[in-house]
């Protein structure tokens, strides 16, 4: 069998200073014409104590399972409704209540997007909420720490066994250093492969980039995902991004193997952090193109170190 590996190419340290980055960028524009190398820069969420509560069952219809979108604005009968239909749980919390013109809520309410969830391949319940009832409560949750305490959007998966009652997205309302709510990033959770929030949230920064990258439009891989982990874990546990035992990992994976690595800046959130790290490949021609090109398989995923520093890795099968 023959093996792709991956030779590591000089990184630009996030935290190095203007003159040490100029003289990385020249090792690496002497490497580049050389060779081309794929390099860059909490996994699954627990759901507020709120979602693990049993509340009475609510009158329930198979609409949902049928491939209509269910809604169900009472927060404890949408989670449990989601639960008996095995279906995605999106809750979107409002600023005010019944606000016709609210950003995330007109959105939602779009045929168009209705449609989108709809022929998803799995059922979805909405439930919307305001800051002014539940959702206050809900956002101050320690589980949903990524919705800055302020209206958002985030997803429980109750369709898929593995992640049954785990958050597995988060869309805060509330700008970050990085990261600024679009109703149109509701589409994409329509799309998204089942996985964990950190999995979840990297492929989301990578849709959500202008240029259109299509690394993810193959196969979500779950041995690949599980690489990636296992990867970005490592870096973080060491606190330190690089292609650490790529040579034995390419093996285990197979032939054909690449991969691409980022690191934030430190003390950011995790969808800041994703962006930021997305933002990091692109500055490179030969990261950018493991990230932009079409691959056959993809897994993607994140941690976040002692220090403060998310690690982001993602491996291609082409």
């Amino acid at each position: 069998m023959t093996i792709n590996t991956c030779t590591v190419l000089t990184h630009i340290p996030k935290h190095a200073s203007l003159s040490q980055r100029s003289a990385h960028l020249c090792r690496w524009l002497m490497a580049s014409a050389i060779s081309l190398v794929p390099i860059s820069s909490a996994s699954q969420a627990a759901p507020p104590a709120t979602l693990a509560a049993t509340p009475a069952p609510p009158s329930f219809t198979r609409n949902a399972a049928e491939g209509l979108v269910q809604r169900i604005d009472d927060y404890a009968a949408a989670t449990e409704a989601a639960r008996q239909s095995q279906a995605m749980l999106l809750v979107s919390v409002e600023p005010t209540a019944g606000n016709p013109a609210d950003i995330a809520g007109q959105h939602l309410e779009s045929p168009d997007v209705q449609q989108q969830f709809a022929t998803s391949g799995m059922p979805w319940v909405f439930c919307r909420v305001s800051m002014q009832d539940t959702g206050a409560g809900i956002v101050g949750d320690p589980g949903l720490v990524e919705m800055r305490r302020g209206p958002g959007v985030f997803v429980v998966d109750y369709a898929h066994g593995e992640f049954t009652g785990r958050i597995v997205s988060v869309l805060p309302r509330t700008p970050g250093k990085y990261y600024r709510f679009s109703p149109s990033h509701l589409d994409a959770l329509a799309s998204l492969p089942a996985g964990t929030l950190t999995q979840r949230s990297l492929i989301l920064a990578v849709r959500m980039h202008p240029e259109n990258p299509q690394s993810t439009q193959g196969t979500c891989d779950p041995r690949l995902c599980q690489e990636a982990a296992a990867h970005s874990a490592h870096q973080a546990s060491i606190r330190k991004q690089g292609h650490h035992n790529w040579q034995t990992r390419s093996q285990r994976i197979g032939g054909g193997a690449s991969e691409v690595c980022a690191e934030s800046w430190e003390n950011q959130d995790l969808i800041d952090s994703c962006v930021d790290c997305v933002a990091s490949w692109r500055q490179s021609s030969g990261h950018w193109n493991a990230v932009r090109s079409p691959q056959a398989a993809y897994g993607y995923d994140i941690r976040r170190g002692s220090n403060g520093i998310w690690y982001a890795t993602g491996i291609f099968m082409r």
